[in-house]
């Protein structure tokens, strides 16, 4: 087993975080370091959502007309 030490700053934060998932640290951690719980950073998890949210406007039926880009270089007289 590994030993770490951690600020008191650092730990009060995995805490709350551990707190927020109805996880002790330690299951928290566990988690984890088994795959089940991933850390992502929000502007990360920001482009997930918006290649989400493209994929969906895609498949709606209510938006498959297509525009050229030409037709909309034009409308923005460019």
């Amino acid at each position: 087993m590994i030993q770490v030490t951690l600020s008191q700053d650092i730990l009060s934060g995995i805490s709350k975080l551990a707190d927020q998932f109805n996880l002790s640290v330690d299951e928290l951690l566990q988690e984890i370091s088994q795959g089940k719980l991933t850390v992502i950073d929000t502007e990360t998890l920001e482009d997930l959502l918006d290649v989400r949210d493209a994929i969906i406007a895609e498949k709606d039926p209510d938006n498959q007309e297509r525009v050229s880009w030409e037709d909309i270089k034009q409308d923005l007289e460019l």
